[in-house]
Formats: structure tokens, C-alpha cells, sequence
């Protein structure tokens, strides 16, 4: 144990204890010539000592817990109590008795001085050994005697005269039962050692009691002074020892028993040096007359040192010899551990078999691996838990004599499932030290495992476990290859999800995901065995029917469009998912790439006539392809060529019908294709990125006509100018500022511009909401188109800020038929009047759908029945208002 030497210097109880020891030799010293004050004032440290001791063993004893350290140490306390009776009664002798001050100790006195030493002495035998009982006892027996003597010959004898002083041999007898006490406590320290309590502890208590029985040599000098008393200063001096120990045994930390541990010695040399030492005693005891006594007592002490230092000299060479011993031993013992803690946690069975092929060793990793406790195995054959597709290989890859061969298999766990394995078999049957086909196997199965996934992972896609393009294509190309020399049919599917960006942009990648995953399990529903499903990327899949009828493929796509129909719950939300297919069917003069591009040209088709439907490849689609790459080309021109122009359609208060803001609309006049219809090349221009010069365009125009009118018309001035801005334009990072540098050059007013947006454009955030964020900063309204059609148009109002809600025309449409119809369209009047927001109901055909929309609750309105889409020219006369265009 290692103890805390700062902690026991600091402690307050050892620095009382030495002050009370001090001031008691002090003033024993002091009073030695005569008396300087009364006799009492001797007798006040000696009992505040011992009570100090004893609180201090009794701390101790609770600090060490239970067992015969915390006992001893309990014991210890009642000592101390009892010698603290002791001390009170011998001060009641001394001051009070007979013929006071006097020396003279009565029987209640010495019967607690020599019960403290019972116990003392009780305590002390009562701790464990360590030792052998004879050997202890023999060197224990050499010690006291040695001792015993030296402690009669320097003070015993001296105590003769003082029984005579004080009239009473309890004085003798005291000291003698406190020596011996003493003795047997240094001894049992020095040669045993004890369990549980410190040793530095038990070292400084012996010390304490053998230094308190030699201060009774003190009384031959106190025999003339009846005021003093030898326990003035023994009590206090053992005091200090008796804390000491306490408080050693209390800040003692347990050895860490994982450390290193100094070996013991199997001997001891206490006795040897007792022997010595009582030599030289009985050497002095002898007078200088007895001159032949001298030289035989001489002869024998002499002999006994050279037997006693023969005998250390044999001590040293056994302890070197046992040290070597246990030195080679311990080495021995850890190259055995090496060898078995190498074999039983090895990351490989070893195995033993002999010429029949029965186990006769299999090393403990057996269990690890194969779940099976080595026993089991021994006596039996590896072809019961072999994988039977794997016995011919193994019985034709045995080893020759001396020879090794490796070979994989598959054994049965316990468990039932199969692992792999490498076995590396040397044949020894030769050598007479194993006769045995030794074997070390070592577990593959995550190996093959991993290498099975890379394969699994090169041909499939690894969130939805379907086909992934690599395998898909190579799956097309051979079933192409056997369409062409067969008369089987083969189709195939490509499968887009519309709007599916926005939803992954707004509701997050974990919500995207989970939808594909459910979508690629609808699919995989919806089609036969031996069809091939596949994700091609993103949110493209596609799938090969081969022996499909052209029935069959459009039943097939059909079963898609309605699996598709139910909503999907997707991570906590329900969505509705729609999807646009492409179907085609392979023919004579079509490869794989072919097919394929025919299938992308139907998707395309298939988008274009309003999603979620599919559509089959013909011939007509390659013209209808040519033809967009035909508009496309001219639309890049079509600017340059003045070719095209911008209409504004009125918006109308109610129920007056005065003009309050137009929406600008750009038409493109062809030189030789005529009108060319928006629905036309709209798509066209966004699909190729022309929409961003010409929204630009658009703007520009829009901004210099509405400052125009401000300056013409004044008050009478249509006081919104609304312009378009598609999905495109407002992921371009210089289009706010495109916005911005328009109305600086047109001088038009921002507040007067409305910028319309799709719901679909800013759904998903991102870079499209910030772009809104930012020209509705400018001073720029907002306005929601087609409002109710897209995704959650409730959650967008509150990310998105939004001035103008513009409801679609097919809930327009439904005021003056059902209650059911009407309810969407009063619902969100009832929402912008509750946001604050313009509410203006689009595509208005009719006088009674414009009266109900005012009793609804709408104020804006525009369509057919006030005006089509005008030139700047006409838009003026419009301009004042007239009676009512209800």
C-alpha cells in the first residue's frame, strides 16, 4: 500500500497529539530539580492523549470497513479507553491518595493498565499470519527471548529499587507485561505481516508500544520525586504513535493488483540479529575476572555468529536459486499462456484429424465460429456439417503425405446457416508426434459476403434494391438480341415522376427517398414475373417486358398509372404522386438504345399532354421530335427577328368591371408557321433556357408600357403590371438584378409590378424562394398563380411571401354548379381575407360566374367575358370605367 504523506502531516489529531507530548516532556524536564507548580498540571496531557488515541482508532475502524483490520482497530480504541481509566485513577492515586504526592499505585489502577495490555496483546494475536505456524513460532520464540533480555538487562534490574520505593511490585510487573507486549508486537510485525492493515502502520505501532515499555526506565530517576510520574511522559509519546498509525492506516491506498509486486523473502532476518544481539549481552554481563569463563563464552559466541552467518549465506543462495527458479518457471508458464491463449483466441480453428478423417483435437474457437463446444466434435467426421455441393472438391484437394492444400467450403453453424471458410490442410500422419491432417481454418464468410455485395452493388440501385441502368441495359440488349431472332414480343416502360424535384427539395432527401422506395415496390406490384424493373437515376425508372403483347403492355402501363393513383405515405406525409410513361415496343429495325430513345420520346409526349398518363411510342413522335428541335432552333432567332410581341389581358374590379392591372402574355407572330400557339413553344423555350432572355425581353416591355401609361393616363392607369417568371428564371442568380436594373430604366414604379409565380416553382425552396424573397424586398409583389392546383399551397403561404392569390380557373369554373364545387373557391376567398391577401379569380367566361364570385367574396376577376389579351393600344379606352360588367 502506498500512503498519502500529506495527507497524515497536515491532519489536526497528529499535530494535537505531538503539542500534548511535547508540553509533557517539557514539563517533566521542567519540574525534575523541585516543584515549580502543583503536581496536578502533570496529570492533564496523559488522559487527553489517550482519549485522542482512542477517537482516532475508533475513525479508523469505521474507515476500514469490516473484516479483522477493522476489528483490531476497534480493539485498539477499547485499549486506549481502558489506559485512559488507568491514567485517571493513577492521578486520583497520586494527588488525593494517602501520604500525596506519591508513586503508589492502587489495584484499580494496575488492573486497568493490565487489561489494557490483555487486550492489546489479544488484538495483536488475533491478526492473521502469513507465515508457516512452526517457522513463525521458532523465530518469534529467538526473538522475544534476545529481546527480553536486553530490555532486563537496561531497565528491569533498575526497577528492583524502585518496588522498594514505592512499596509495591505492580510496578515491576508492569513493566515486564508491557515489554513482553511490546515484544510480541515488533516481533509478529517483523515476521509475519498481517492482512488487511498497512504495513507501515503495524511498523510505527510496534515502535509505539515497544518505546513506551522503555520509558519505564525513566523510574529509577523519578524514585526521589513522589510528584512525578513515568506515564507524564509515556502516555503522550505513544499517543503521537498510536494517531500516527491511525492515520496511516486510514490515508493507506490499496496496491493496484495489477502492478507489479515486489516478491517476499522466505526468511527473515530479525531472529539472526536478536541472536547477535544477545551475544553481545551476555559478552557484557560477564566481569573482567572471570577470565576462563570469558574465553569460553567468547569461543561460543564466536561460533554462533560463523553458524549463524553459514546459515545466512545458505539463506542468500537458496533465495538466489529459488529467485532463478521461479524466474524460469514464470517464463515457462508465460510462453505455455502465449501458446494456449494463441490457439484458443485465435482468429482461426485449429484441427486435428486423423487418417479416417475423425476430429482429435479442434481448438476452442470451434464455438466462436461454428457455435459447437470443441468436445462435441472430437470422434466425428467434417462431412456431416460440410455443405454437400462442396464434398468432392474437398476429398479431391486432400493433402498428400507432406504435403498442404487450401481449399474454400461452406460448414454448417449451429444455427443452421452456412459459413465459408479457408482451410489449410497439412497431411503429418508421418510425423509420430501428431499423426494427424492438420488444419487451420479460417473464417471467409464476410469476405464472400462482401464481395457478393460489390456485385449485388454494381448491378442495383441502392436505395430501392431494383436493377440500376448498368444491369438494365445489358438486360435489354439480350432481350433485343433474343427478340430479333424470335417472334416474342418485348416492350418497354419508362416511368417519370412529375414534380417529384419539388417535392424532394421541400420536404427533404428523407421524404424523396422514402417515396422512391415506395413507388419502386409499386412498380415491382404491378408487373409479371420476369419482367425487369430497374431505376435509372433520380426519379426515372424504367421496365422491360419481354413477351409482352401490345395488350399486355398497355394493360401493364395502365396498372402503373392506377398504382401510382392511391396516395403514398412517405416519412410522416401523405403525397400524391403522379408519373408520365413512355411505351415502346421493339420492331425489326431497332436496337437497344433505339427502344430506348423511342420510350423517351413517348414520356416526353406524355408530359407534354398534361402528365400523369402514358403514351406509346409512334412514328409520329420522331416528327413530332424533329419538330420541337425545329421550333427551338427558330425560337433563338425569334428575338433577334422582332418576332415576338406582348398582349396584355385586363383584371377587372367588381362589380364595376374598371381596369385595375393587366397581365402581360407574350405571343410569337412565325414569318411562314403563323401564330405560333404558347402551349407550343412555352415548353419548348423552358426545356431549352430560352425563357430566360426572353422573360427578360417580356419584363422590359411590360415595365416600359405600364410607365407609359402612368404618364399618359394618370390616375386612370392600370395600376398592376403583372409579369410571368417561370421555374427557370428564378433559379437564375442574376435575375433580382435583372429585375431591379428594369425598373431603374423604365422608371417604373415597383409597387406597380407583380411578378407571378407557379406554386410548383417555389415548392421546393432552395435558391427559387430566395429569388422571390429578394424581389419582394425590392418593393416587387408577389402573386401565387393558378392557386390550389400545386403542392400544399397552405404550407407555401407561409414560407413564401405572397401578395396576390390568382385561383385557377377550374374552381372558378365549379361557382354556379355544385355546393362541392363552390365550397373550394369560397374557401379561398375566405383565406386571402383572413391573410390579407388580393384574392383574383381567373378565366371568368360568364356574367353569372362573375355575380357569384362577387357574392363570395371576390373583388379582382379576369377572363374572356371583360376582355381577351389586348394590344397596349386598346388596353387606354378600357381604361374608364363603365356602369357595370355583371
Amino acid at each position: 500500500m502506498s500512503v498519502d504523506v500529506r495527507a497524515v502531516r497536515s491532519h489536526p489529531a497528529l499535530g494535537a497529539a505531538l503539542v500534548l507530548a511535547v508540553l509533557s516532556a517539557g514539563w517533566l524536564v521542567a519540574q525534575l530539580p523541585h516543584v515549580i507548580v502543583h503536581p496536578a498540571i502533570g496529570w492533564v496531557p496523559a488522559p487527553i492523549s489517550a482519549g485522542l488515541a482512542a477517537a482516532e482508532c475508533f475513525r479508523t475502524g469505521r474507515a476500514t470497513g469490516t473484516g479483522a483490520a477493522a476489528r483490531f482497530w476497534r480493539h485498539l480504541g477499547v485499549v486506549m479507553l481502558m489506559l485512559l481509566g488507568g491514567i485517571l485513577s493513577s492521578a486520583v492515586d497520586s494527588l488525593v491518595g494517602p501520604g500525596a504526592p506519591t508513586q503508589r499505585s492502587s489495584g484499580v489502577t494496575m488492573t486497568l493498565y493490565l487489561g489494557a495490555v490483555l487486550v492489546l496483546v489479544w488484538a495483536l494475536l488475533r491478526l492473521p499470519v502469513r507465515r508457516r505456524l512452526i517457522t513463525f513460532g521458532l523465530d518469534l520464540a529467538v526473538v522475544v527471548c534476545a529481546v527480553s533480555l536486553m530490555t532486563w538487562f537496561f531497565a528491569a534490574r533498575g526497577s528492583v529499587e524502585l518496588a522498594r520505593v514505592t512499596g509495591t511490585a505492580w510496578a515491576i510487573f508492569g513493566v515486564v507485561v508491557l515489554l513482553f507486549a511490546g515484544l510480541l508486537a515488533v516481533a509478529k510485525v517483523a515476521l509475519a505481516g498481517t492482512g488487511g492493515i498497512d504495513r507501515a502502520a503495524l511498523w510505527v505501532l510496534g515502535g509505539t508500544v515497544l518505546g513506551g515499555a522503555a520509558l519505564g526506565a525513566v523510574a529509577p530517576l523519578l524514585e526521589s520525586r513522589p510528584y512525578l510520574n513515568d506515564c507524564h511522559l509515556s502516555v503522550p509519546v505513544c499517543g503521537v504513535g498510536i494517531v500516527l498509525a491511525a492515520l496511516v492506516q486510514r490515508h493507506a491506498a490499496p496496491a493496484s493488483p495489477t502492478g507489479p509486486r515486489t516478491p517476499a523473502r522466505p526468511f527473515s532476518l530479525l531472529p539472526y540479529l536478536a541472536v547477535i544481539v544477545a551475544d553481545g549481552f551476555v559478552l557484557a554481563g560477564i566481569s573482567p575476572d572471570q577470565r576462563e569463563t570469558r574465553i569460553l563464552v567468547g569461543g561460543s559466541v564466536v561460533l554462533t555468529l560463523l553458524v549463524v552467518a553459514r546459515q545466512l549465506v545458505s539463506f542468500y543462495e537458496n533465495t538466489t536459486l529459488l529467485a532463478r527458479v521461479d524466474a524460469s518457471m514464470l517464463e515457462l508458464r508465460r510462453h505455455e499462456r502465449r501458446f494456449r491463449s494463441l490457439v484458443q483466441n485465435s482468429a482461426d480453428i485449429f484441427a486435428i484429424t486423423d487418417a479416417a478423417g475423425r476430429f482429435t483435437y479442434a481448438s476452442p474457437s470451434l464455438l466462436r465460429f461454428l457455435g459447437l463446444p470443441a468436445e462435441q466434435l472430437l470422434g466425428d467426421t467434417i462431412d456431416g456439417r460440410m455443405h454437400p455441393d462442396d464434398l468432392a472438391e474437398v476429398r479431391r484437394q486432400r493433402p498428400a503425405p507432406a504435403g498442404t492444400a487450401t481449399v474454400q467450403l461452406r460448414l454448417r453453424h449451429a444455427d443452421g446457416d452456412w459459413r465459408w471458410f479457408e482451410v489449410v490442410s497439412s497431411n503429418l500422419l508421418h510425423d509420430p508426434s501428431v499423426r494427424g491432417i492438420v488444419s487451420n481454418a479460417r473464417d471467409i464468410t464476410e469476405s464472400r459476403r462482401y464481395q457478393d455485395q460489390l456485385s449485388y452493388q454494381a448491378s442495383h440501385d441502392a436505395l430501392t434494391g431494383l436493377a440500376n441502368r448498368t444491369l438494365f441495359n445489358d438486360a435489354t440488349a439480350q432481350a433485343v438480341r433474343a427478340a430479333q431472332t424470335s417472334a416474342c414480343g418485348l416492350a418497354l416502360a419508362l416511368v417519370d415522376l412529375d414534380d417529384f424535384k419539388a417535392i424532394n427539395d421541400r420536404l427533404g432527401h428523407a421524404v424523396g427517398d422514402a417515396l422512391l422506395v415506395e413507388v419502386s415496390e409499386r412498380l415491382r406490384a404491378s408487373v409479371r414475373p420476369g419482367d425487369t424493373v430497374a431505376r435509372l437515376g433520380g426519379d426515372e425508372f424504367a421496365v422491360l417486358l419481354p413477351d409482352a403483347t401490345a395488350a399486355e403492355s398497355a394493360r401493364i402501363a395502365e396498372a402503373f398509372i392506377d398504382a401510382l393513383a392511391a396516395p403514398v405515405r412517405a416519412a410522416g406525409y401523405e403525397l400524391l404522386i403522379q408519373a408520365s410513361i413512355g411505351l415502346a415496343r421493339h420492331t425489326a429495325d431497332c436496337d437497344a438504345s433505339d427502344l430506348l430513345r423511342r420510350a423517351d420520346m413517348a414520356m416526353y409526349a406524355a408530359k407534354e399532354l398534361g402528365k400523369s398518363r402514358w403514351v406509346e411510342y409512334g412514328p409520329e413522335l420522331d416528327a413530332h421530335a424533329v419538330e420541337h428541335a425545329q421550333i427551338a432552333a427558330e425560337l433563338s432567332q425569334a428575338l433577334d427577328r422582332d418576332e415576338l410581341y406582348v398582349l396584355y389581358q385586363p383584371i377587372v374590379g367588381l362589380p364595376g368591371g374598371e381596369v385595375r392591372g393587366v397581365e402581360a402574355l407574350v405571343r410569337w407572330r412565325h414569318p411562314t408557321r403563323g401564330l405560333v400557339s404558347p402551349v407550343t413553344f412555352i415548353p419548348v423555350a423552358e426545356r431549352t433556357g430560352l425563357i430566360v432572355p426572353i422573360g427578360a425581353w417580356v419584363l422590359r416591355q411590360a415595365c416600359l408600357q405600364g410607365a407609359e401609361w402612368a404618364r399618359t393616363l394618370g390616375a386612370r392607369a392600370p395600376w398592376k403590371i403583372s409579369v410571368n417568371a417561370s421555374a427557370r428564371q428564378l433559379l437564375e442568380p442574376s435575375f433580382v438584378a435583372t429585375v431591379a436594373a428594369t425598373l431603374t430604366e423604365t422608371g417604373l414604379d415597383p409597387a406597380r409590378l407583380t411578378i407571378e409565380i407557379t406554386e410548383t416553382a417555389v415548392f421546393g425552396g432552395g435558391r427559387a424562394l430566395d429569388t422571390v424573397r429578394a424581389l419582394h424586398t425590392l418593393g416587387v409583389k408577389i402573386a401565387l398563380d393558378d392557386f390550389g392546383t400545386g403542392h400544399s399551397s397552405l404550407g407555401l403561404l407561409r414560407t413564401c411571401p405572397v401578395d396576390v392569390l390568382k385561383v385557377d380557373k377550374s374552381f372558378v369554373d365549379g361557382v354556379t354548379g355544385t355546393v362541392e364545387q363552390e365550397a373550394i373557391a369560397t374557401s379561398i376567398s375566405e383565406i386571402a381575407q383572413a391573410l390579407r391577401l388580393e384574392a383574383v379569380a381567373e378565366g371568368v367566361e360568364t356574367a353569372q360566374q362573375a355575380a357569384r364570385l362577387l357574392e363570395l367574396g371576390y373583388h379582382l376577376a379576369q377572363g374572356f367575358h371583360f376582355a381577351r389579351p389586348l394590344p397596349a393600344a386598346e388596353i387606354a379606352p378600357l381604361c374608364v370605367p363603365e356602369p357595370s360588367l355583371t
